[in-house]
């Protein structure tokens, strides 16, 4: 083989090794953050898509379809982009799953999307400029009956097919899966949803899984913001605990 031929075939290897001539896979799309943790007390854990686990503290980013877990022995508060507050009760699954935010872009009244999946345990809730510039756009399911809200401060807590719902303020409702659907007002604080055919029983009497006070602290979070590298990742520019 003299040097031309070597050349050619060089010339050809690279040829078919070029960028034009290769298939590449693209990187996975970067989570969407959406909060920050306030605070911890005991463990926190995030579960993620791919079945991986992050053990969260404070300051730790909260994203999208994350799945939060608090032990029988933790609690957590954490911070949505829109200033909604959760704190966490003992023994919690959570499931973060729709959420977007973004004042800039107002529509008819909407700024972003709250949809969330409480699977066990409680929680007490803040709501941010979600619910308050659109109630519609703000849900949280449950095993046996769906919540919305009106700008709130509410209580929930579920545990053996039972769902109970405290008033603090604003204006917590609960649906059942019947679709028949009642609000908490000062007037009456509570409702218990038992079983998935049940209906939504109001009370004034405090419910024993609602005995204990869940601490929220106020914070602040601004927007998270994406680089420019055209993925959907971002870091917030500030965190405050007021």
């Amino acid at each position: 083989m003299n040097n031309r031929q070597l050349l050619c075939i060089i010339m050809l290897v690279f040829s078919l090794l070029s960028l034009n001539g290769l298939c590449f896979a693209a990187d996975p799309p970067l989570p969407t953050p959406v909060g920050r943790v306030v605070w911890v007390r005991g463990n926190l854990i995030a579960g993620m898509d791919n079945r991986e686990e992050r053990l969260l503290q404070k300051l730790s980013v909260i994203y999208l379809h994350d799945i939060l877990v608090t032990d029988n022995k933790s609690q957590a508060q954490i911070i949505f982009t829109d200033n909604t507050l959760v704190t966490f009760h003992e023994g919690t699954t959570f499931i973060v799953d729709q959420y977007s935010f973004n004042k800039a872009k107002e529509k008819n009244g909407s700024v972003g999307k709250y949809v969330m999946r409480l699977v066990e345990g409680g929680f007490r809730t803040i709501t941010g400029l979600i619910a308050k510039n659109n109630p519609s756009d703000y849900q949280v399911n449950t095993p046996v009956a769906t919540i919305g809200v009106r700008g709130t401060d509410y209580v929930v807590y579920y545990h053996n097919h039972k769902l109970d719902v405290g008033y603090y303020k604003g204006t917590p409702c609960v649906k059942d899966q019947g679709g028949k659907g009642f609000c908490l007002s000062k007037d009456m604080k509570y409702a218990t949803v038992s079983g998935s055919n049940m209906n939504v029983v109001l009370s004034n009497q405090q419910p024993t899984s609602l005995d204990e006070q869940l601490e929220i602290i106020p914070a602040q979070i601004s927007p998270f913001y994406t680089p420019n590298t055209g993925s959907g990742g971002g870091v917030a520019t500030s965190f405050c605990i007021q």
